[in-house]
């Protein structure tokens, strides 16, 4: 298959925007557009790619899925009340979760706090995502209390927390996460205050970036262990040797936001904290700068060393969305396709 699709919410614009990437031509252009219910949609999907959820800045809080067939047609969507504005939906096929402010909901099942802020601005200072791993383990990270929740996932859905986890330094701020495959790691973004005062070492290159990290934990039974490297959104190599990171400058206008692969060994670990290669955007990708890798396969495209990669990276500042992609055995991360938002649309999370 040569064509593919990508969906992406919009920080401006109320529409959910879908793509189509041309491996053959590099080419990524506008496929069709699909009324949406509020700006900022984080938009994910199921692992069948049948179900999209959409998390708008609407109120009151609501969680959208739509139902896409293999015709890419999005049938109206179902709408379920959420407790509080969230921010990032994780998926395991049996549940939907999120998590926004005070509040993480499993689907139906919520744990409700009253007296506090439930909007939309609460996921910048409260819980910010909810992750499950292959072993039914659950991670809320919440930038206010800095701190990361674990949970025990039950059959039933039902979650029974586990432990709270301090980040190791004051004011690391945990954003989102994303677990390994095999359950043993999670690897955590955390959003400094100080937004401009960190540099990234990167091919012996001292970038002024704003301060952002990775926080690499292991997971115990209830507890978590850490070490940390600076990056801004996390997503592994298809062929797990690989993690892809990126870097927003939206605090810092005079500097460019980057794309950093680095090489991890084969139980999920840094060989090194230096990225082997790096993209520098010609945009600071303003509050964006999200990165996802594609799932599939180029067939026209072979590389002795292993499985190349395709990956997004957004960008806020002008309304741009880049494709890039990774070749094994030069260890480059180069631009391969682009394309400009219409009506002054700025491209978020895509799916």
């Amino acid at each position: 298959m040569q064509l593919h699709h990508l969906l992406t919410g919009s920080y401006t614009n109320s529409t959910l925007f879908l793509l189509a990437f041309d491996t053959i031509s590099r080419t990524l252009t506008l496929n069709s557009t699909i009324p949406g219910f509020g700006l900022h949609q984080f938009v994910t999907s199921n692992a069948a790619k049948n179900r999209v959820y959409a998390n708008p800045m609407s109120e009151p809080p609501r969680l959208f899925t739509w139902g896409v067939d293999q015709d890419y047609q999005f049938t109206h969507p179902s709408i379920i009340n959420t407790t509080s504005s969230a921010c990032y939906i994780s998926d395991d096929d049996q549940y939907s979760f999120s998590a926004g402010g005070p509040t993480a909901q499993i689907n139906y099942l919520v744990e409700d706090v009253d007296r506090v802020d439930k909007t939309q601005g609460a996921v910048l200072h409260g819980a910010h995502a909810f992750d499950v791993n292959v072993n039914n383990k659950g991670f809320v990270p919440h930038l206010g209390m800095n701190s990361i929740f674990t949970y025990d996932i039950a059959d039933n859905g039902t979650a029974q927390l586990l432990s709270i986890n301090l980040s190791p330094t004051e004011g690391d701020g945990p954003r989102n996460s994303y677990p390994s495959e095999d359950g043993k790691l999670l690897y955590v973004v955390t959003e400094h205050s100080d937004l401009c005062s960190y540099g990234l070492i990167v091919l012996e290159l001292t970038i002024s970036i704003p301060a952002q990290w990775l926080d690499v934990y292991e997971i115990g039974e209830t507890q978590l262990n850490i070490y940390s490297v600076p990056v801004n959104t996390v997503r592994p190599s298809r062929d797990g040797k690989y993690l892809f990171t990126s870097t927003r400058s939206w605090n810092c206008p005079e500097v460019n936001g980057y794309a950093a692969a680095f090489e991890v060994d084969d139980a999920g670990y840094l060989t090194k904290e230096d990225a082997v290669s790096f993209y520098e955007a010609p945009m600071t990708l303003g509050s964006a700068g999200r990165l996802r890798v594609a799932p599939w396969e180029d067939e026209t495209k072979c590389d002795p060393e292993g499985p190349t990669d395709y990956m997004y990276l957004s960008d806020t500042s002008e309304g741009w969305i880049y494709i890039l992609d990774w070749t094994p055995s030069n260890q480059t991360l180069d631009l391969v396709a682009s394309l400009q938002y219409p009506d002054n649309a700025s491209p978020y999370e895509a799916t």
